[in-house]
């Protein structure tokens, strides 16, 4: 049993009409058939279940046969188990099968996509000032000094806000210039209204 079909096995209870059919798995798809009725209003039983595991070149992948849904298996825990990815993740790179060219991401990666992980990376330059402090770390001492300096922010005017009568006003000679220019259409088309 590899490492796929032991985290299947973890997830199964979860699974809606889950059984194992010997060389693939029948669900019910988590995607299409979430509600547990048909269109018709009758509840999917294990024989109208349309979601399928099946292996692959070694590799279990996921496909519903109703609304034509593919995933690979580390993107089907992703969509609806993201803490069990996370772990099926750090045991795949623990056997070194993540990465490129596999059919997983690094733990790295998995996190950023779960959006659990998400930093800047800090860039280190040589200032001619001070050797020892890098760019973010001015950046960050020299925001502290602006806010804490008590010189209170630009403060930005807005225009003075114009009532509905001047509103008015203003479109008036706009409607205007409108209507001339259908006039003088309607006068080259010689139509009379």
């Amino acid at each position: 049993m590899n490492i796929e079909h032991r985290y299947l096995n973890k997830i199964s209870a979860h699974l809606y009409n889950f059984r194992d059919k010997g060389t693939t798995y029948q669900l019910r798809c988590p995607y299409c058939q979430s509600t547990g009725r048909t269109k018709k209003g009758k509840c999917i039983t294990d024989a109208t279940a349309k979601g399928y595991f099946y292996s692959k070149n070694g590799c279990l992948n996921f496909k519903c046969h109703k609304c034509g849904t593919g995933r690979q298996f580390h993107n089907f825990l992703k969509d609806h188990f993201p803490n069990v990815y996370l772990d099926y993740v750090k045991e795949r790179e623990l056997h070194g099968t993540t990465g490129k060219g596999t059919n997983c991401p690094t733990f790295a990666n998995a996190l950023e996509s779960i959006g659990g992980l998400q930093f800047e990376k800090p860039i280190f330059n040589k200032n001619e000032n001070d050797d020892s402090i890098s760019t973010t770390a001015r950046e960050s001492s020299d925001s502290s000094k602006e806010e804490g300096c008590g010189k209170p922010p630009k403060v930005q005017k807005l225009q003075p806000m114009r009532s509905p009568q001047q509103q008015s006003g203003h479109q008036g000679p706009i409607n205007h210039l409108i209507k001339q220019k259908h006039e003088r259409a309607r006068r080259r088309r010689g139509d009379l209204w």
